[in-house]
């Protein structure tokens, strides 16, 4: 599954504390058992205008002509470790989750508006890319949300390890299995550090880095 379907999506069942989906065997054949997914009335943010966009990408290009632009851009970057900070207290853990879960919410739900309301403009420009607002995307952004077919939709399998930085962002590793596209993972299970910064009260994706399965808390 491709960044934009993943972290528009892609981008709060019971918040917290114990989100964390049990496994069969190792940390390395790590396969999580249990759909913690939300529904899509969790997609609770004020959506972005096309308006807002175009105040970050300028007008849209015609249909395709970001693609090798976005493609460039938003190449998936790596990590030997995962980045080193405290652990976040119940409240921020909480928030997180909360932050996390609306993500999947509305791009499950088709909210995809909502779904750009959660990520900040950095992420947009840096780990999106200009494929994103072309023509052909806008005008699916002009439409009302479609929820996807339930065979469709990604399914959420856990948090953890939600970690505050030096820089006061917050991490998180999330576990999760694509309801379609490439299947990746360890069988079609995956796990990203999903980044967060605080905007105005809201926790916003900020950073993600891919292909994590099988890694461990520090």
């Amino acid at each position: 599954m491709n960044r934009v379907a993943k972290t528009v999506g892609v981008v709060a069942v019971t918040l917290l504390l114990g989100l964390t989906v049990g496994y069969r065997g190792s940390a390395q054949d790590a396969t999580p058992t249990v759909d913690l997914s939300p529904n899509a009335d969790e997609c609770v943010i004020e959506p972005r205008t096309i308006e807002e966009l175009q105040a970050v990408y300028g007008e849209p290009q015609p249909d395709g002509a970001g693609e090798a632009t976005s493609l460039a851009m938003s190449a998936t970057p790596g990590i030997d470790a995962l980045p080193i900070g405290e652990p976040a207290d119940d409240e921020t853990i909480a928030e997180v989750t909360t932050a996390i879960r609306r993500q999947f919410a509305c791009f499950n739900g088709g909210d995809h508006l909502r779904s750009l309301s959660g990520v900040t403009d950095d992420f947009l420009m840096t780990q999106v890319g200009l494929a994103l607002f072309d023509e052909g995307f806008v005008a699916l952004l002009e439409n009302d949300p479609v929820v996807l077919p339930e065979e469709d939709q990604t399914e959420l399998l856990g948090i953890r390890a939600v970690t505050v930085y030096e820089d006061g962002r917050v991490g998180a590793l999330v576990d999760y299995r694509a309801g379609f596209g490439e299947v990746e993972g360890i069988d079609g299970f995956e796990t990203d550090l999903w980044i967060f910064v605080k905007v105005d009260g809201i926790w916003l994706l900020d950073e993600s880095f891919e292909n994590l399965e099988g890694t461990q808390a520090p």
